[in-house]
């Protein structure tokens, strides 16, 4: 009876070590706690690659968008140059509306199948110095 008391209120203290630390040492999980698979990890480097994918085509094809309305206000009224400088905002327009809409597909299939495909965030925290 007096060891669950005692138990029961080691429970309600407040956590010393392990997450409580400060900077990346907080992160470091106690002994059996959160032990990753070989599937986790292979998951998570797909996730990294899709997050980093993602985000490289939004900025190209932002970046191609640019680069056409720049065309078009130095055309100077040439007719073929501003028929090129409409097909590039326009193909611009297209791939940044199609990586949004895959980027939205998905985050609905991560969260139907409960992972979240888009995190990149520990890829860039590995990156940091």
């Amino acid at each position: 009876m007096i060891i669950k008391k005692v138990l029961a209120y080691e429970e309600t203290l407040p956590k010393i070590g392990g997450s409580e630390g400060f900077g990346p040492f907080g992160l470091i999980p106690e002994a059996g706690e959160n032990v990753g698979t070989a599937a986790s990890a292979f998951a998570q480097i797909i996730s990294n690659i899709i997050g980093v994918i993602t985000i490289i085509a939004g900025i190209w094809f932002i970046f191609a968008f640019i680069l056409g309305a720049f065309s078009y206000l130095t055309a100077g009224g040439d007719k073929a140059k501003i028929e090129e400088a409409t097909k590039k905002i326009t193909q611009g327009v297209i791939g940044l509306v199609i990586v949004v809409a895959a980027y939205a597909l998905i985050s609905l299939l991560g969260s139907i199948l409960g992972f979240n495909f888009l995190n990149v965030g520990p890829l860039i925290q590995q990156l940091s110095p």
